[in-house]
């Protein structure tokens, strides 16, 4: 059964973290789109750059195009930091993959990369891998969010997920929080221990992340925390204090809500928590109906279709 510890960022600090590695490797990966979010990682990059030298011995940008050309963000990043690797998501081939997008979807490419592409430097057990959303509003960011969470899996947690104040966290509010009190179960008890469960932030060994099945797209954070609560694993909840970042229209915000709740009963399913009978199975539309503000009727539905990727270390 897990267990979790929690910590605060300020359990931590860059003068104890060199001899806390112990030889083993920090990974930062940001995910960008497009150009969205060039100036916002440039900045963070920055901050990060900062931290005393064999801290973070990489600093790698997941980065998917809209086009076929580079775009500003990569080239903007390349024109400054020449050491910054970036993977094009687009051109990343996984055997078990084809060309489907999405946040989770691209994750595992950048693991599959990673696998690949550093097997001689470090074991998965030693090497730790700490994704950061980039649209953190910069105000919020610190390297604090490197030091703590790389900090928590290298006193020994498998996975460290990241918690916050946040003003706004709609989906986080008024979804996930109350799913997942929702089914008592001693595989579950522990998912209602994170004080932000859908947090983009966190960090654990390659070797945690192959052993996870990923969720291509929304259902990705609720995914992996499952399947760690319900696994034998040490994790951790880490305080960085406060954060925000822009926020989604409603109708985006409902397409989340959607793709969530669906990866729990999914989860819940996989595990022999819940089944469905009488012909139910999970749906991969949202359809919904409602009055607009031009006191008109509109019928929506949408095709959500969500692809689960079986562990990493079953296919390298």
């Amino acid at each position: 059964m897990s267990e979790i510890f929690k910590y605060s960022h300020t359990d931590f600090s860059c003068d104890e973290l060199p001899d806390l590695k112990k030889g083993r490797k920090i990974y930062t990966v940001f995910s960008t789109f497009g150009e969205r979010e060039r100036d916002l990682v440039i900045e963070k990059i920055a901050v990060l750059k900062k931290l005393p030298p064999g801290i973070i011995d990489r600093i790698i940008i997941n980065h998917r195009r809209t086009g076929n050309s580079p775009d500003r963000t990569e080239t903007g990043i390349s024109s400054l930091y020449k050491d910054v690797e970036i993977f094009i998501s687009n051109d990343i081939k996984v055997p078990d993959m084809d060309a489907e997008k999405g946040k989770g979807a691209d994750m595992r490419r950048t693991l599959y990369r990673i696998n690949t592409m550093y097997t001689g430097v470090a074991a998965p057990e030693n090497i730790v891998i700490v994704f950061l959303d980039s649209d953190v509003l910069p105000r919020f960011f610190g390297d604090h969010f490197v030091t703590a969470l790389a900090g928590a899996v290298l006193r020994g947690a498998d996975f460290a997920k990241a918690g916050f104040w946040r003003e706004m966290g709609r989906v986080t509010k008024y979804v996930s929080r109350p799913l997942f009190s929702l089914i008592d179960h001693p595989l579950l008890k522990n998912l209602t221990g994170f004080s932000y469960p859908l947090s983009g932030e966190c960090a654990a060994t390659l070797e945690f992340f192959n052993s996870m099945s990923f969720s291509q797209i929304y259902g990705v954070e609720t995914g992996i925390l499952i399947q760690s609560v319900s696994g034998n694993y040490s994790l951790a909840d880490v305080n960085l204090g406060l954060y925000d970042h822009e926020h989604h229209n409603d109708l985006s915000i409902q397409k989340m809500s959607f793709g969530i709740i669906r990866a729990y009963f999914r989860a819940l399913i996989d595990l022999g928590i819940i089944s469905l009978s009488e012909g139910a199975e999970i749906s991969d539309t949202f359809s919904m109906e409602y009055i607009s503000s031009a006191s008109e009727r509109v019928r929506f539905t949408e095709l959500l279709e969500e692809k689960m990727y079986r562990p990493l270390k079953e296919i390298i």
